[in-house]
């Protein structure tokens, strides 16, 4: 009888020690498909650089607004996953734009790219990119002048930046033997406005030695309106002393 009940004991000892072990094990198989799920979450991964590539080429070469819509979407919602995936798109965005020996007029889709990279530039604030679009002011796909200066993609991209951009343009402003580039920078830090700019100008004034770009700085500190920081409505002199007339 003794011999018996150690039997069923022992019996049960065995079962419940497998039973054990196969909760242990389901436990430990259920933490690894949950970390399987959660390595693969599509919320958590930067799509890929060949996804963004053409995405940003989709854009560029896009026949319908809802098509360039749709591209640009993507790309800006991807920036906003992780500081990981912003920082990629903004490597995909620059490394598709810096192109050696640009010329709009021989490549002209190299502007469309242009257009559309320095846009989202811009509208993330990638202040990364400032050095790259701030030497590239001058590139343009056309003499001919617009007021909207689209015909000059980095102009609007800078602009967009906002007062991070004012040191480097006061910079160049201050250091650039090409007039050109300093009366791109005074258009830039007037579009930007605000008192940091209208202190920058001010200061620029006295040793500026073209007497084109001094008018126009002495036009764009009169033109940056007192309490809204921007441009007052009426800039027509704005843009006729910016070219220089």
């Amino acid at each position: 009888m003794r011999f018996r009940v150690t039997l069923i004991l022992s019996a049960s000892f065995l079962m419940m020690t497998a039973y054990c072990g196969k909760t242990v094990s389901h436990t430990t198989v259920n933490n690894r498909d949950e970390s399987a799920r959660v390595k693969i979450d599509p919320e958590g991964v930067c799509l890929g650089e060949s996804d963004l590539s053409n995405a940003l080429q989709r854009l560029s070469s896009a026949r319908s607004q809802s098509e360039a819509d749709q591209s640009r979407d993507l790309l800006l919602k991807e920036s906003g996953r992780s500081p990981s995936c912003r920082k990629q798109v903004i490597a995909i965005i620059m490394r598709a734009m810096d192109k050696p020996d640009l010329d709009f007029t021989r490549d002209p889709e190299m502007y469309y790219v242009w257009r559309d990279g320095a846009d989202l530039l811009g509208k993330l604030k990638a202040a990364e990119a400032l050095d790259f679009l701030i030497s590239h002011l001058d590139l343009r796909i056309t003499e001919r002048f617009s007021t909207t200066m689209s015909q000059q993609p980095s102009l609007a991209a800078v602009i967009m930046m906002g007062p991070i951009a004012i040191p480097k343009l006061s910079a160049l402003l201050k250091d650039s033997p090409d007039p050109n580039m300093r009366r791109y920078a005074v258009y830039c830090i007037a579009g930007i406005g605000g008192p940091d700019a209208k202190s920058v100008l001010q200061q620029a004034r006295p040793s500026e030695s073209d007497p084109c770009v001094r008018q126009f700085i002495a036009v764009s500190i009169d033109t940056i309106d007192e309490k809204s920081g921007g441009l007052k409505p009426n800039t027509m002199d704005w843009y006729l002393a910016f070219q220089c007339q």
